[in-house]
């Protein structure tokens, strides 16, 4: 009876908390990439500076990705080994994901 009195108080409380919160600000639209009005898509800043930023090229390290990501772990060589038994198989299974990524990617 006592745990329920002081869960019900406790969820009293947090209710009275959040209706006496002060409402989320909302942000000015002043920066010109939050515009919607541009005659593209293709033209908002915003996009182009994302375009430039990105600078993201398919290499040879995202096939068996998850395999050559436990070289890069500290752990012991025997559990390095015994995961191998799960991520060659793993790697196998995706490899021709991997490879669409690497020939129709960016």
């Amino acid at each position: 009876m006592k745990s329920k009195l002081a869960m019900g108080s406790t969820f009293l409380v947090m209710i009275v908390a959040l209706a006496l919160a002060a409402p989320a600000s909302h942000a000015e639209a002043s920066d010109a990439s939050l515009r919607k009005d541009f005659p593209r898509p293709s033209d908002n800043p915003a996009l182009e500076q994302w375009r430039e930023g990105r600078e993201w090229r398919y290499s040879t390290e995202y096939l068996f990705g998850v395999t050559r990501g436990l070289e890069d772990q500290n752990i012991p060589p025997f559990c390095e080994y015994a995961a191998w038994v799960v991520t060659i198989p793993f790697d196998i299974a995706n490899l021709p994901f991997s490879a669409l990524a690497g020939l129709f990617g960016d």
